[in-house]
């Protein structure tokens, strides 16, 4: 019988289109992976923190702070199928896929995400999101879209500026939120997720997600209180790090 042990599992790659070497960008003295490796530690019950890589310069810089790295072959595409490699020889039945981009995902969120797997045997994957608050976020194709049903199931997953507010300026809706890099899979269901051929929203968008919308599964969502930002460009990495100044890391 399969373990229901919950593993997480941060995929990292060095080629980023937008921001080459992007995990190993220092942040506040810490490589950016360090960062997302450290709130991925603080998720309760989680038996196995892991970092997949195919870049040897990540796995020598995630040893250095004794974290677990398996080596990934080059050719794979994608987090996903890097998550799913990881994945298959493991005795967890819950996989966490962390995006290496978010050092402050909420850690309780996370949680309440992992929870809702378990607790409902219908839902195979579910993800989190936080309020979409201004226009200048909600016109930001660096910021996904997520629009929810009144149950909290995704509707759709956009980098454009869904919906259109045809008649009226842009407002924050209850429904419209920001998506936040991370998605707890049933390991079986992420297996089939990743045989499954591409579909054309998720081509046209870029958007992994799309996948299982398009293949008529349902996404549940945990909305957080906490807001969360991925690192794209340089001006995030300075944006971060006048924020630790002023703030601190307390998200």
């Amino acid at each position: 019988m399969m373990s229901n042990e919950t593993a997480v599992i941060i995929p990292a790659r060095y080629n980023s289109s937008r921001l080459p070497g992007k995990p190993l960008i220092q942040i506040a003295g810490k490589p950016l992976i360090q960062w997302v490796f450290d709130r991925a530690r603080r998720i309760s019950g989680a038996a196995e923190v892991l970092i997949v890589t195919d870049d040897l310069r990540i796995a020598e810089a995630a040893r250095s702070f004794h974290a677990r790295v398996m080596m990934s072959p080059i050719d794979i595409q994608s987090g996903s199928e890097r998550v799913g490699y990881a994945a298959r020889n493991m005795e967890a039945n819950i996989i966490v896929n962390l995006q290496g981009d978010e050092p402050f995902v909420p850690v309780d969120a996370l949680e309440k995400a992992i929870d809702l797997l378990k607790d409902t045997p219908q839902l195979n994957i579910s993800t989190i999101a936080c309020p979409l608050r201004s226009e200048d976020e909600w016109r930001n194709p660096s910021i996904v879209k997520v629009l929810v049903d009144k149950d909290m199931n995704a509707i759709y997953f956009s980098r454009a500026t869904i919906p259109s507010f045809r008649y009226e300026p842009f407002r924050p809706l209850p429904r419209l939120l920001k998506h936040i890099g991370a998605y707890i899979f049933r390991k079986d269901f992420l297996l089939q997720f990743l045989a499954w051929e591409q579909g054309s929203l998720e081509k046209a968008e870029k958007l992994e997600q799309l996948r299982i919308l398009e293949n008529g599964y349902k996404i549940g969502v945990i909305e957080s209180e906490k807001s969360s930002f991925g690192v794209d460009t340089p001006e995030d990495v300075a944006y971060i790090e006048k924020f630790l100044k002023e703030r601190g890391s307390n998200l």
